[in-house]
């Protein structure tokens, strides 16, 4: 996927990177999860459409692989078991813009499940045995990630002591983009990894209102092609 760029792609991978943040509210969270009920889908494939979508719009394109990190515990012997076992599933959709929200929605859970169903096979293998020319500027198969994570915070106490949460703000990016979000009570927090040698603060901050327009604008009519999706806030 060709995103534009504010700098030129440097010849060997930067992965120097900021983060921005935002969040939905409790009625915007409210009504995805409703279009999640009324679909019979689930959060985090609702959440990558429309992603998908974004990415289309801003790099007019109508095939995106994204990528996705699974948890690589489906055999019940490794439920206990300490250690490493994330894979990574490369997600190809196709948002082609004469494709309603909801035909494209169906597509996204079908592919979705499809690869699921495959995630134990090592992303490795997948590269090795699909990517020819490899390209030191960039990753292979593909350059943007989606992540969504069910946060289930408990209280940690410690008697004489006051415990918060500490926000880390990685100044690292392993891919140009990355949209990871939070599924937190009835709130979705979203984060924004990006590599600052490829974008500027203020390109992110405006894929950030591009997205939000998407949403409001889906939620608004989930029958409406692609194409007339909107992305430029009022």
């Amino acid at each position: 996927m060709e995103l534009p760029t504010d700098r030129v792609r440097p010849g060997v991978q930067s992965f120097k990177g900021g983060t921005l943040h935002f969040e939905f509210g409790r009625e915007i969270t409210r009504a995805l999860k409703e279009l999640v009920l009324e679909t019979g889908t689930t959060l985090f494939m609702v959440l990558l459409s429309l992603y998908n979508i974004l990415l289309s719009k801003i790099s007019c394109q109508g095939d995106i692989v994204v990528g996705t990190p699974t948890a690589g515990r489906r055999h019940s012997d490794l439920a206990d078991l300490i250690g490493m076992f994330i894979n990574t599933l490369a997600v190809r959709c196709q948002p082609e813009v004469n494709k309603t929200f909801t035909t494209f929605l169906a597509e996204v859970s079908q592919r979705t499940l499809a690869d699921f169903e495959n995630q134990d096979y090592p992303f490795e293998d997948l590269v090795e045995n699909v990517y020819v020319t490899r390209d030191t500027g960039r990753n292979p198969l593909f350059d943007t990630m989606f992540v969504l994570q069910n946060m289930n915070r408990s209280e940690i106490k410690i008697p004489g002591l006051k415990l918060m949460p500490y926000n880390y703000e990685s100044r690292t990016s392993k891919f140009d983009l990355t949209l990871q979000a939070v599924e937190e009570g009835n709130t979705l927090l979203f984060t924004f990894e990006y590599c600052t040698s490829l974008f500027r603060a203020e390109t992110i901050k405006r894929f950030i209102d591009y997205f939000r327009k998407i949403v409001t604008s889906v939620l608004k009519n989930t029958g409406q092609k692609i194409w007339e999706i909107e992305i430029i806030p009022e």
